[in-house]
């Protein structure tokens, strides 16, 4: 009974031991999460007047309050788990003068509600390891250019967010990471509205309004399995670009219309889902069965096809705020004038709402402009408009902030004061005549460093013999980093030492045999911490040496499948292995081990119950009864080869016989162990664990001088014929 009660005992335990690894978070009990809400007021009548004292003193999992107002704040650094939300996105401003409105520097913070104005470098600022932060329902103004929402992380959300550029600023969302999503929102007035970019994967971008961009959406360098759907996209230069290796990308349920130029794919992407594609306002094709499907496909770019196109525009779900908002007057005119391009919804737009700063809304119906019946103080407004559907359901804000100087005389009304037409030299009665400025920035070609805003001085241009005002022809410069690849021809202007950015310098790849202008023939790797080169010597898309940047020494690597061998100390024997899927390098012919908890749970798992049986077995039987497979003795080498064709024609020495003879004494000497040790067993067990056991006699002394060849024929014979009744026995 007793041993009974103890198996059991022991295989409970094991039971509990698998259920409490596997299930432990369901057993710990969290205590409560204290939760404040801290308010921050600019009157006065909360617990903070400053945004960034607030978040200093605030724990993890506060919320902060932002009641409305202006605050002229910035380099706001979030370290903490926290949710920061505005009153209201039209009337909770955050002036942030040119400079980073918020970095979050922890993982889960979230932003919601805002308005954000005069952005520097970044608006919102997202860096590496910081996971699961939200942007939610905010107006972002790139005043200077910059980017809007820097992701540089993974597994975050921005949506419903407006984001708008001034005069092709950076970008609206800028992504270095994964699984992020990008939904419900609109941009406008970027270089690209998105750029996925470096190894960024499995990012979703749906639902959104893309316009008036120079590239809607643009997807490089190694950035795979990337889905766009159900987004407008028009009235850009460029719609989407995919290029630079990237791979396995989706695109399809999007509306492309009234952009100038087509889609690019340089790779291997889909543009539609198996069964529907995009619509495309360039499309031809007819659709003699009905079913809303192009009978032919639409061409992306050689080689790459929409393989459904869709004849219809594909209405939203949600109606699309109104787009392309604009100011029609000038800065003198306190009654302004403004347009928009219409809103889309499936139940159609039955008008428009508008209203500035706080006043209230007007409803002006179904028209794209509209000019304000009051007269504006000078100063900063913020004009905005939303769009209502025949179901009497309204689209999010679209807004426009805005200056009013009545001070600034100008009379005939082409945007540019009186005394900047003087200053410039131009006439400020005529409308037809202003200062010339090629970017649009107000900055007169005459006193702009850079007349066509494409990142590279005029005096560089002049230099490197490009025109300054076209965006488009600018000094050869492969990694866009701003540094042409060449010395200028004037010698006034040095040439970037690494061209394609990829971490060797030109020197080294020409050295090496890589292509200097080629970012995907270098893979930097680590290895014990110190950095490493894969390199394409020969150019053929496979690594071929492994380079080490402090030594400059090379060695060899060779792929193999889905890895590459490495010899990183160049003796000829393989040290590590370069894993290509997950760029992981391990030591070679080291296999992945589970973590220790496993390894112990499995053990426990597997060893109790199986030393329990066996317990119980030995208990229950007293008797092990071993089996009793008969030995097998096989023919050695030299008497097979010796028994092989005629006997005549092999050369018997007495060597060969010694050899034999040998071979069989080393078997009977196993088999004397193998008894050893079984007789061993019985005395542990004190009963016989064979029922009967047989005698190996020893092999019986050959002369050592052996003259007949047929009396050597016999003593093998008999070697073998009693090795083979052993083991019948």
């Amino acid at each position: 009974m007793n041993r009974k009660i103890g198996v059991q005992s022991i295989l409970f335990i094991s039971i509990f031991l698998f259920i409490s690894a596997t299930l432990s978070s369901t057993v710990i009990s969290i205590p409560p999460v204290t939760q404040e809400t801290i308010i921050v007021d600019i009157t006065g009548n909360g617990d903070f007047t400053s945004i960034k004292n607030a978040i200093e003193s605030a724990d993890i999992t506060d919320i902060i309050l932002i009641k409305k107002g202006t605050y002229n704040e910035h380099d706001l650094n979030v370290k903490q788990k926290i949710e920061i939300i505005g009153e209201d996105p039209s009337n909770t401003i955050i002036n942030s003068s040119g400079n980073v409105a918020f970095t979050l520097s922890s993982s889960y913070v979230d932003i919601s509600n805002l308005q954000i104005i005069n952005t520097g470098e970044f608006a919102i600022s997202i860096p590496p390891g910081s996971i699961g932060c939200t942007i939610t329902n905010c107006i972002i103004n790139t005043k200077f250019k910059g980017v809007a929402i820097n992701v540089r992380s993974s597994y975050n959300t921005i949506s419903d967010c407006n984001l708008i550029g001034i005069d092709n600023s950076k970008q609206g969302v800028k992504i270095s990471g994964n699984y992020n999503i990008v939904k419900n929102c609109d941009m406008q007035d970027f270089a690209n509205g998105v750029l996925i970019i470096t190894n960024s994967d499995d990012n979703q971008i749906q639902n959104c309004n893309i316009f008036n961009c120079e590239n809607a959406i643009d997807i490089r360098f190694d950035s795979n399995r990337n889905i766009v759907t159900r987004c407008n996209i028009y009235s850009n230069l460029q719609t989407i670009k995919i290029w630079l290796n990237s791979n396995d990308n989706f695109v399809y349920l999007n509306n492309f219309w009234k952009n100038d130029n087509n889609a690019i794919d340089e790779n291997n992407n889909s543009w539609d889902n198996g069964a529907q594609g995009n619509y495309w306002d360039k499309y031809r094709g007819a659709d003699k069965n009905g079913d809303g499907i192009g009978d032919s496909p639409y061409t992306i770019s050689e080689g790459n096809i929409d393989r459904f196109p869709l004849m219809q525009i594909v209405l939203p779900d949600i109606i699309s705020p109104p787009g392309n908002l604009l100011i029609v007057t000038s800065k003198s005119d306190n009654t302004p004038t403004f347009s928009w391009t219409e809103s889309i919804y499936i139940e159609g737009i039955k008008g428009y709402l508008v209203k500035i700063d706080n006043s209230p809304e007007t409803s002006i119906g179904n028209v794209l402009s509209w000019t304000s019946i009051d007269i504006l103080s000078d100063g900063v407004h913020t004009f905005y408009v939303r769009a209502k559907s025949f179901d009497n359901k309204t689209s999010n804000y679209s807004s426009l902030t805005f200056t009013i100087d009545t001070t600034i005389i100008d009379t005939d009304g082409d945007g540019w004061s009186d005394s900047e037409e003087q200053l410039y030299g131009t006439d400020p009665n005529n409308p037809g005549n202003y200062p010339e400025d090629t970017d649009n920035d107000h900055i007169p070609n005459s006193v702009d460093t850079d007349d066509d805003n494409d990142g590279y001085s005029d005096e560089m241009e002049s230099s490197y013999g490009t025109n300054s005002l076209d965006i488009n022809i600018y000094p050869t410069d492969t990694d866009n980093d701003g540094i042409p690849n060449n010395d200028s021809p004037d010698g006034k202007y040095l040439g970037d030492t690494d061209d394609d950015n990829d971490g060797l310098s030109d020197i080294d790849e020409t050295s090496l045999g890589s292509n200097p202008v080629n970012k995907n023939d270098i893979t930097r790797i680590f290895i014990n911490g110190q950095p490493y080169y894969l390199v394409d010597a020969s150019q053929n898309n496979v690594f071929d040496i492994l380079y080490n940047p402090i030594t400059k020494a090379t060695t060899a690597v060779v792929k193999q499948n889905d890895k590459y061998l490495i010899d990183q100390n160049g003796d000829g024997v393989w040290d590590y292995i370069y894993i290509i899927s997950n760029e992981s390098v391990s030591a070679y012919g080291e296999e992945p081990l589970l973590p220790i908890p496993t390894l112990i749970l499995i053990i426990l798992i597997i060893s109790i119950p199986i030393s329990v049986l066996i317990y119980s077995y030995i208990r229950k039987q007293k008797i092990i009864k071993l089996p009793q497979k008969p030995i097998v003795i096989e023919k050695p080498d030299i008497v097979t080869k010796y028994l092989k064709g005629p006997l005549s024609k092999k050369k018997e020495t007495v060597e060969m016989i010694t050899q034999t003879k040998s071979l069989l004494q080393h078997i009977q000497q196993d088999v004397q162990v193998y008894m050893e040790k079984l007789k061993q067993l019985e005395n542990q067990f004190n009963e016989p664990i064979f029922i009967e056991e047989k005698k190996v006699e020893p092999p019986k002394e050959e002369p050592t001088e052996i003259k007949d060849i047929h009396e050597i024929e016999a003593k093998i014979d008999k070697i073998l014929s009693e090795s083979n009744n052993k083991k019948s026995n």
